[in-house]
């Protein structure tokens, strides 16, 4: 029909504009669908992908999925999408033109590309899109339907049949995208978008990070040359992971050092002190290219009120955060922030992370990403709006902070003081952690916690800044988080002399003294807690002064002067009955059981520890129960023999203290099943200790040894360098009775260095004989000495048992 109409209007003179016409509406019959469908098509191939960069790095895995032949299936009108979303300036399009590049043989019919620009001021439409395809697949600009519905399916009809990659580039909706897609299965379409575009059905969804610090350094050496990288090859890693293996980052900080050729070491100075001042985007900007002009596009696509929170996250003291902390920054309840998150995390500029043992995300922010938000936030924002942001944060944090201080001690407070910074409300949903699980909540927010002091002490909120680095101290200190403690202790410090406040003064030196006893600053320890004491009695806070009383006592304790720590015991001991303090006289009456157990008061120490173990329960306060059990535990084993030479024998234990040996196994598992319910790792770790003394005692090397590896590889362990010394000497015995005196050595005195600046007496006396001992086994002549230093520890710590040990050996 075509041909014979063609021939009749030439034959009738008709030319020119009248043939033309005719011949584009035949074409739009092509396009409409209405013509012989065995037609071949005739329209040009499209060749319209941007340039490959030659300098292409890495993304293997990520090519090989978008490489992959189209999928068939049995529905032909099924579209094949592959999606790439990401972070602005992340790759996106770099990655899909590589691989298409590498793969073109795979499209013989062509590659089209446009850019919608989802995320610039003016959007491309759909409409507009499918007009220029149109105009490039041959069809005359007259005849392009008017409207987008017509638009699509001309498109679609003039795809048909063809085997063809569709490249829709930084698509900003699925609306924007669904009237582009065709279908079929030779036709691929390959999206990239800053969001997951959750709304379509995409055969393949790629999520895109930055490049690993390998391959950013493979970037570098591409652009700047092989060789320059390599005589900078220290400079050129840390440059590498500055900044996330973000390749727009990369790009920009290389084009910058092909024109301002200068050492990679002065221009990453020139970073860090850019960065420090909160002004390192500013670096990041070459010629066209600009980091903060991207992130400004996917900021700028956001609804109003989701613009403003993540400029408030910009304004976040610590490094990730849950919902709970974002609803308290930005003054909404938990389901509104948890709908923010999902909103800027879709958007790629908030990232999440998963936590083991949490069913919680985790979320932060990029550090270029984090600065921006900072940023915008200081354009955008008062400075008392983001002051007062901050104060709330912290306001949360010191609420969540103060039930897992409870749930670690829920007998009563150590002293009356943190009752005046203000208590964020939060959401019953988010309460339950800090309460159920207060070490691992705490272990979790350690970092945050110090953040958020620091943070405190900064903008002068010196309530919350002492009070938040009080409500953790306990548990800092129990997860052996030295530098944080200190760290958040000092600075609160100094925030207390903001206030004039001798309460707060009493409770911080309170905590630096316990840091200090800890760490082996003995005269540190005990200027600090008697300070506390003082200030304490002072201001008529009897339960601070019990607890600061108690602290004290331990350092005197702890560095070989048990008749002056009684001492303090005893008077803590009176103050805590005169006011019904029953926390404080259950603690004291554990502690005083420790201080009979060096003594070497077997009859005394179990009183005191039996009876602090009623009291715990009727205080409620677990942990202090698990700790009366299990030190009650460790004075039956001190009494069945822990000195060098009865451990060193092989043979099983007598009736009756095979039977003590039972009852202490006993006593160790109440013990521990506490500990693990409060998730108390670090002394679940110390009783799995006392259980290796136990078999040790009993004859049972072989599981003793399996034990002792099974507790290297404890969750607690390694918090604690005075229990890997008390584990290393169980391993010592065990390499002596094995007969690898060496070896036994060799242990026995990397325990000593251990145990030793902590100032456990009883445990150095010990771990010295042993030494002087196995030096005497290898004939070495200061083993004498060594055994002559045990036997004056022992006597200074009025241990009777182990000087008449030393006695005998030195006769022997």
């Amino acid at each position: 029909m075509q041909d014979q109409s063609w021939w009749v209007l030439a034959a009738t003179g008709i030319t020119g504009v009248v043939i033309q016409t005719f011949s584009s509406l035949v074409d739009v019959g092509r396009l409409t669908g209405r013509q012989d469908s065995t037609r071949a098509i005739t329209a040009p191939v499209p060749r319209q992908l941007p340039a490959d960069l030659p300098d292409f790095v890495g993304r293997d895995r990520e090519i090989a999925v978008l490489r992959a032949p189209p999928v068939r299936r049995k529905d032909a009108a099924t579209t094949d999408i592959r999606l790439v979303y990401g972070q602005g300036g992340v790759g996106k399009t770099s990655l899909v033109v590589h691989a298409l590049e590498l793969g073109s043989a795979g499209f013989p019919d062509g590659q089209l590309y446009v850019d919608l620009q989802g995320y610039g001021p003016n959007p491309l439409s759909p409409a507009e899109a499918l007009s220029g395809w149109l105009l490039d697949l041959g069809v005359d600009e007259r005849l392009i339907p008017a409207t987008l519905t017509e638009r699509s399916r001309a498109f679609r009809s003039r795809m048909a049949g063809r085997r063809a990659a569709v490249f829709l580039d930084n698509a900003g909706s699925e609306e924007q995208v669904r009237p582009l897609l065709v279908a079929g299965g030779g036709c691929v379409t390959y999206i990239t978008s800053r969001e997951a575009l959750g709304g379509l059905a995409a055969t393949v969804r790629i999520p895109l990070d930055g490049l690993s610090v390998t391959e950013s350094v493979e970037l570098l050496s591409r652009i700047l040359g092989k060789d320059r990288i390599q005589q900078e090859e220290k400079p050129a890693q840390q440059l590498a992971s500055a900044f996330g293996g973000l390749p727009l980052a990369l790009r920009v900080l290389s084009g910058r050092l092909v024109s301002e050729p200068r050492p990679l070491a002065t221009f990453l100075a020139r970073l860090d002190r850019r960065r420090a001042e909160g002004q390192l985007l500013s670096e990041l900007t070459f010629g066209d290219l600009s980091v903060a002009a991207s992130l400004a596009l996917s900021r700028e696509h956001l609804p109003i009120p989701t613009q403003t929170a993540f400029d408030l996250l910009g304004l976040h003291p610590a490094d990730e955060w849950s919902d709970w902390s974002v609803a308290a920054l930005c003054e909404c309840s938990l389901l509104d922030a948890q709908r923010l998150l999902e909103r800027l995390t879709g958007a790629q500029l908030v990232k999440t992370r998963t936590v083991a043992g949490t069913d919680d995300p985790r979320y932060y922010l990029h550090d270029l990403v984090r600065e921006f938000a900072r940023n915008q936030a200081v354009l955008n924002m008062p400075e008392e709006s983001r002051e007062e942001a901050v104060r709330r944060i912290a306001s949360a944090y010191l609420a969540m902070t103060d039930l897992a201080d409870e749930a670690i001690h829920p007998g009563g407070v150590r002293h009356q003081g943190r009752t005046q910074a203000p208590r964020y409300p939060l959401d019953p949903d988010v309460t339950g952690r800090p309460v159920s699980d207060p070490f691992g909540w705490c272990r979790l927010e350690r970092d945050s916690i110090a953040a958020l002091v620091a943070a405190c002490h900064r903008i002068g909120a010196w309530s919350l800044c002492w009070e938040l680095s009080d409500a953790a101290s306990v548990a800092l200190e129990n997860l052996r988080s030295w530098d944080t403690g200190i760290r958040c202790a000092e600075l609160a410090l100094d925030a207390v002399q903001h206030l004039d406040s001798d309460q707060a003064r009493a409770a911080i030196l309170r905590n630096l003294g316990e840091v200090d006893r800890e760490i082996g600053e003995r005269d540190r320890a005990i200027a600090r807690l008697e300070e506390s004491v003082r200030l304490f009695d002072k201001v008529g806070d009897e339960y601070g002064v019990i607890d600061a009383s108690c602290n004290l006592g331990l350092v005197q304790l702890r560095w070989g002067d048990p008749n002056a720590a009684e001492q303090i015991f005893l008077t803590a001991l009176d103050r805590a009955r005169k006011i019904a303090d029953v926390r404080g006289e259950a603690w004291t009456l554990e502690i005083l059981g420790e201080c009979a157990m060096i003594l070497g008061r077997r009859t005394a120490g179990v009183r005191y520890l039996q009876d602090a173990t009623e009291l715990f329960a009727v205080a409620g306060e677990r942990r202090g129960e698990a700790f009366a059990l299990s030190n009650e535990a460790l004075l039956i084993i001190d009494d069945l023999g822990w000195l060098p030479l009865p451990a060193l024998a092989k043979d099983a234990l007598p009736p009756a203290a095979e039977q003590d040996s039972h009852h202490a196994s006993a006593l160790l598992d109440r013990a521990e099943k506490i500990f693990d319910a409060l998730g108390d790792a670090r002394n679940s770790a110390l009783v799995a200790v006392a259980r290796i003394r136990i078999k040790i005692l009993s004859g049972r090397d072989r599981e003793a040894g399996k034990d002792a590896r099974r507790t290297e590889s404890m969750e607690g362990f390694d918090l604690d360098w005075r229990l890997r010394g008390l584990l290393l000497h169980c391993e010592a015995v065990l390499a002596h009775r094995s007969g690898s005196v060496r070896s036994a050595l060799a242990k026995c005195e990397e325990a000593l260095s251990l145990v030793q600046p902590f100032g456990d007496r009883p445990a150095t006396a010990s771990m010295t004989l042993h030494a002087g001992l196995l030096r005497k086994t290898m004939g070495e002549q200061d083993a004498e000495a060594r055994v002559r230093k045990a036997q004056g520890i022992f006597r200074e710590i009025g241990r009777t048992d182990g000087a008449q040990l030393c006695d005998r050996i030195l006769a022997g």
